[in-house]
């Protein structure tokens, strides 16, 4: 019988800080469809054979951790490896695990697809959500905007609990104008309702320079705890949250 194989380029037994408020295994898929330059991750932009790992494998890793209540699958972009998320999550709820994903909202119909599986999706939001804006963050001259609205619309129907989630870069996301643009469509979309019943959260992260993958981005500072702060109040979103290590935690501000 032929093995499954997916592209994965690391797993982290523990994590404290992926998932909300549960101890996590977290696989990291290989292969993206963006090319961000201030990605953290940019070391798994690119799948390679290197990366291809026998799935049961890693249904044993998941299967033996006692520690943890949840599975997060990150990447890369975990819905190019459909079939692989699919078989994990589905391995992942039948040994009682709560299973997310992190997104970056691009393929609307594969999310559709395993929606069912997941208790928390983590959808990324670059700028505004229009393609000039999301064009100087994602590296690519088409941006899939449209697919990206599309994923929320999808979320936002769903049971699972929504997290959009921004990292803050000076000079390319940061002004008061972009969140009310996002908080606009977010509540368009119907976050203010979700986010009511305690299952949707904004939080804003913040930019990491030193990690980026293009030299330019390198060259920004990171946002400060302030800036964060008054980001989230300027959007006047409820569950608005900042993600900042000068505080070493997930701050809610509303």
């Amino acid at each position: 019988m032929k093995k499954k194989m997916a592209y994965i380029g690391e797993i982290a037994p523990l994590s404290l800080s992926d998932y909300f408020g549960e101890p996590a295994c977290v696989i990291f898929f290989s292969g993206c469809n963006f090319n961000c330059g201030y990605c953290q991750n940019w070391k798994l932009k690119k799948s390679s054979n290197e990366h291809l790992t026998d799935i049961e494998s890693i249904k044993k890793v998941i299967s033996e951790n006692k520690l943890v209540t949840a599975c997060k699958v990150t990447g890369g972009e975990p819905l190019l490896q459909l079939d692989a998320l699919l078989e994990i999550g589905r391995f992942a709820k039948s040994i009682g695990l709560k299973f997310g994903i992190d997104t970056n909202g691009s393929l609307p119909e594969a999310l559709a697809k395993i929606l069912h599986l997941l208790d928390l999706v983590s959808i990324d939001i670059k700028a505004d959500l229009d393609e000039e804006s999301y064009r100087r963050v994602i590296g690519l001259q088409s941006p899939p905007v449209s697919e990206v609205i599309k994923s929320i619309e999808i979320a936002m129907r769903s049971d699972a609990y929504v997290e959009f989630r921004m990292v803050v870069i000076p000079g390319y996301n940061d002004s008061t104008k972009t969140m009310k643009s996002v908080s606009e469509t977010l509540r368009a979309l119907g976050y203010e309702e979700k986010a009511s019943k305690g299952k949707a959260c904004f939080n804003l992260i913040e930019f990491v320079p030193e990690n980026a993958f293009d030299e330019d981005f390198r060259g920004i500072k990171n946002p400060s705890v302030s800036l964060l702060h008054d980001l989230a109040v300027s959007s006047g979103l409820k569950n608005a949250r900042i993600t900042h290590r000068g505080l070493g935690i997930l701050k809610p501000v509303y």
